[in-house]
């Protein structure tokens, strides 16, 4: 099992923080959002992680290295011109047809949903909180356990709860999800898109199941979301 996590943003809803380190640096209660991330894999036994870096790259390899072994980092350097779907294809050497996770690096979150997620009866996945509907998440349908579709726009009559920005591919569906990414990257020349619009695509090809939330989450994008995770994780 692979993992890999999308770190390269900019994080300009954080500043000030975020004028010296990356969005994925940023402190919850002493602790780095990608180390929480890191270390939730780690706990679960997936060590062949691999972290794509941009903004301020450097810090952030010099902090990976520095705290942790073997975590394979490859840097975006037009990180400020493209989206996370160009990141996710820069590790598609590594990622295509082999079994691995995808998470975006500014979720915060328990070890205990990884340790639901690599369970061998999800095979391909979305972990979800379900009966959830926000504007800044994205929201899923599922029809007879089967999830159909995934984007910000779905209404919340149609929802089924929000994806916490958590994935998991088989073999299949990584060969799958990376021939959609190579057609927006290689062929349509799209590098500012979001990796869940190639997955929308992918979700009409390939089975993907809801994941249940097995622990807490918050996605900071913001002041207001920062302080919120430092209250849910003060334990």
């Amino acid at each position: 099992m692979k993992a890999l996590i999308l770190a390269a943003g900019l994080g300009t809803r954080l500043r000030p923080i975020t004028d010296t380190r990356p969005k994925s640096m940023v402190e919850v209660n002493g602790k780095p959002i990608l180390f929480k991330q890191i270390d939730n894999l780690l706990e679960n036994g997936v060590e062949d992680i691999t972290v794509i870096a941009g903004y301020k790259s450097e810090m952030m390899v010099e902090a990976i290295n520095k705290s942790y072994k073997n975590i394979k980092t490859i840097i975006n350097d037009v990180y400020d011109k493209t989206n996370n779907m160009y990141s996710a294809y820069m590790a598609i050497d590594d990622m295509y047809e082999n079994e691995f996770l995808l998470m975006n690096a500014d979720v915060f979150y328990d070890s205990a949903i990884v340790e639901e997620l690599i369970k061998t009866n999800y095979k391909n996945s979305i972990v979800v909180e379900e009966g959830i509907h926000n504007d800044e998440n994205m929201k899923i349908t599922c029809v007879d356990g089967r999830i159909m579709d995934i984007s910000k726009a779905i209404s919340e009559d149609n929802a089924y709860g929000v994806s916490i920005d958590v994935y998991k591919f088989s073999k299949e569906g990584s060969k799958v999800f990376y021939d959609k990414v190579k057609e927006f990257i290689e062929d349509k020349k799209e590098l500012n898109q979001w990796t869940e619009v190639a997955l929308n695509d992918v979700l009409k090809l390939v089975e993907f199941n809801p994941c249940p939330l097995k622990g807490r989450w918050m996605e900071i994008d913001n002041h207001e979301d920062l302080k919120r995770a430092e209250s849910i994780f003060n334990d």
